[in-house]
């Protein structure tokens, strides 16, 4: 690929930096919406380095993967940065939601949901996670009896989509991977086509209609909810606690259709990223024999075969170690995108205001020199010796800053009870060899079923 840098310079648009070639008006933006995007954004960096242009239509685009560059957007001048235009797509599904607004309405919602996520807020979920989990782990042992093989991405998708069933509505999605599921899995893998594309929804072509027929599907579902709530007069649980909120300096509530998207993005943050994490880890697990044995030691040392409870968490440090390397080889957050409202520089590019800025954690999370050996699964990296030294800004799974998602300690309470629980009573195989290969959807998807054994253990 050739270099931008000189054509740049011809049309009078300054020291650039480098990047590969476009095409005439469309730029690279085509190269964008590629399923293999994430390595696509690897090889940019082995070949162009830390920054790397791309003319995105008659946006300019400046992708950053150096960990100092990334802590400049998400935390140093985050005030600068916007999610802008970058979350177009995502907006067709969500909304205006705490992921994708912007400005004194993200602030609003900020300040209102904030308090009842923090660590000490989310545990009143922890009870709820180790029931649902321990009854899956009830089949695992029928399945493990028989012989049978499981479908690990179907059991994780079940399992997060129950735990923010009952938190968020208090009902039971357990039974099956019901029609709410797969509407909400088709409609966010869509959602990546979106980015630059030319062709507009309102045209009738089978993947816009399929699109179209899962949002009815999931607006339907989730104004059941709200309706029930309402009637309910409130339960206690995340959406009792949204249709009573009130911004403490204005004393307003949310308006019908803010509330919508909160619950819609809330629903959907809360099962969708967090079971892929689940799946891809248990697949480094079931790849690493040693690493498993280091689990399941420590579960037996601190659960054994009775129920967890919350200070059980305080215990697990090496299951800890494992959901974090996890996050590092497959981030949540893969791409972030922002633009920046007024010009700034970084490493010492000229960054012109309302650029479209791609930051990419897979990379920063494989970043040399912060990580050695960066392909390897290595849950030692998070030692607290080894972290010691290493800038916060290398791990990003969940962005960073103050628009740090809002999920994440309930993703990984939710995570370390997975993987310590099962650990404590059962072996995962993996039934055949060979690498699951990943396209990114959205999130990162393995690309084939995760087909394994559970063994019994004791």
């Amino acid at each position: 690929m050739e270099s931008q840098q000189t054509s740049a310079e011809i049309n009078g648009n300054g020291n650039l930096p480098p990047g590969p070639k476009g095409v005439p008006i469309l730029g690279n933006a085509l190269q964008l919406g590629r399923e293999d995007i994430l390595d696509t954004y690897l090889d940019m960096y082995r070949q162009y380095g830390d920054i790397v242009y791309l003319k995105l239509g008659p946006l300019d685009g400046y992708v950053l993967f150096n960990p100092e560059h990334v802590h400049h957007v998400l935390v140093k001048n985050q005030k600068n940065y916007i999610k802008g235009i970058g979350y177009d797509g995502f907006r067709l599904l969500v909304g205006q939601g705490l992921v994708t607004s912007d400005g004194e309405l993200w602030r609003q919602q900020r300040r209102l949901m904030g308090p009842y996520f923090t660590p000490k807020a989310i545990t009143q979920f922890s009870d709820m996670m180790v029931k649902i989990t321990h009854e899956m782990l009830e089949d695992w042992g029928t399945i493990a009896d028989r012989g049978e093989t499981l479908v690990m991405d179907d059991h994780m998708l079940r399992l997060t989509m129950s735990i923010i069933g009952q938190a968020m509505f208090s009902i039971d999605l357990s039974e099956e991977m019901t029609e709410i599921g797969r509407a909400f899995e088709e409609a966010f893998g869509f959602i990546p086509t979106r980015t630059n594309a030319i062709l507009p929804l309102s045209l009738p072509l089978p993947a816009h209609r399929r699109f179209q027929k899962n949002l009815e599907i999931i607006d339907e579902f989730i104004a059941q909810q709200i309706q029930a709530g309402r009637e309910n007069g409130g339960q206690d649980n995340l959406l009792g606690i949204l249709l009573q909120a009130k911004d403490e300096e204005t004393g307003l509530e949310m308006s019908e259709e803010q509330l919508r998207d909160e619950v819609v993005t809330l629903f959907f943050a809360g099962f969708e990223t967090t079971a892929r994490s689940l799946t891809w880890g248990w697949y480094l697990l079931a790849k690493h024999p040693e690493v498993m044995s280091k689990l399941e030691a420590e579960a037996d040392r601190v659960i054994g075969m009775r129920v967890p409870q919350i200070d059980d968490l305080y215990n697990l440090p090496y299951t800890r170690m494992v959901v974090d390397e996890t996050l590092r080889l497959y981030p949540p957050t893969a791409l972030l995108a922002r633009q920046n409202v007024e010009a700034d520089e970084i490493g010492g590019y000229h960054i012109p205001p309302q650029s479209m800025i791609i930051l990419v954690p897979y990379v920063v999370h494989r970043y040399p020199g912060m990580w050695s050996d960066p392909e390897q699964f290595d849950p030692e990296r998070f030692t607290q010796q080894a972290s010691q030294d290493r800038p916060k800004s290398a791990y990003v799974p969940f962005a960073a800053g103050p628009r740090v998602c809002l999920g994440n300690n309930f993703a990984l309470m939710e995570m370390v009870y997975a993987f310590s629980m099962a650990a404590a009573r059962f072996r995962v195989e993996m039934v055949s060899d060979g690498d699951i290969p990943y396209e990114f959807a959205g999130t990162i998807r393995p690309t084939r079923p995760l087909l394994v054994k559970v063994h019994n253990r004791h």
